[in-house]
């Protein structure tokens, strides 16, 4: 290292640690120096989307802890909210105007077929996927009627042979063989290798959202956590 190398690298730290009393100061000034967040989501969001923001929420505000609530369902995500049980809450858009919603990502349902039951590279017809028995799961009844909803618009009827509780219980039937199934696709991950994954022979999405009560006094930590939900 030369002189001048050196005195540059100690220059460099002297901007960095100026850098980190800035932004320690201008927490405080927010207020955001302790306190928490307490958000609402189901296991997808929980499993997939998550982690990677509170690590990057916790890299920027170390002394603000995120508590989770794990929800079976959106419309719990939603009460949850209602009741006061969450600041933030991850749910389908669009939903009623009782709350202020941002979409965050949009999320395919795709068709999980058996191991070999499809040529590589070849699309799946309405015709091909009625062959298949279909798989669904009685804990989501709001993707079933989506789903169900979206074959009639286009006058396929959803053909359903069996009805378990797990999405894990479904992929383990689907990779056995027994029948296939129409799930979103960031509920279905990690799909098991060896599952044929489709699109639908008609594109169908979900919007992913993230929801606080309108009109709600929340902290400002609140907003800290969802500045870093819009950038991530």
């Amino acid at each position: 290292m030369t002189p001048i190398g050196e005195q540059v690298i100690q220059e460099a730290r002297q901007v960095l640690h100026l850098l980190e009393v800035i932004q320690e100061k201008a927490n405080q000034e927010k207020g955001l120096q302790t306190g928490q967040v307490r958000v609402a989501c189901v296991r997808s969001i929980a499993t997939h989307v998550l982690p990677k923001v509170i690590a990057l929420f916790r890299q920027k505000f170390p002394t603000i802890s995120v508590v989770m609530t794990e929800c079976d369902r959106y419309a719990q995500v939603e009460q949850a909210l209602r009741e006061g049980q969450a600041d933030i809450g991850f749910t389908l858009l669009p939903t009623t105007t009782e709350f202020e919603t941002w979409e965050l990502f949009r999320d395919e349902f795709v068709v999980l077929l058996p191991p070999g039951s499809i040529a590589p590279g070849v699309s799946l017809s309405w015709e091909q996927l009625a062959e298949y028995p279909m798989i669904v799961n009685l804990r989501s009844p709001q993707h079933n009627k989506t789903v169900h909803a979206h074959f009639l618009q286009f006058g396929q009827t959803l053909k359903i042979d069996y009805e378990v509780r797990e999405d894990s219980t479904i992929l383990s039937m689907v990779m056995q063989g027994l029948g296939a199934t129409v799930m979103a696709q960031l509920a279905a991950e990690p799909i098991p290798e060896g599952i044929e994954v489709r699109s639908l022979p008609v594109l169908l999405e979900r919007v992913i959202g993230v929801a606080i009560l309108a009109d709600a006094l929340l902290p400002r930590a609140v907003f800290a956590f969802l500045d870093i939900l819009k950038v991530g």
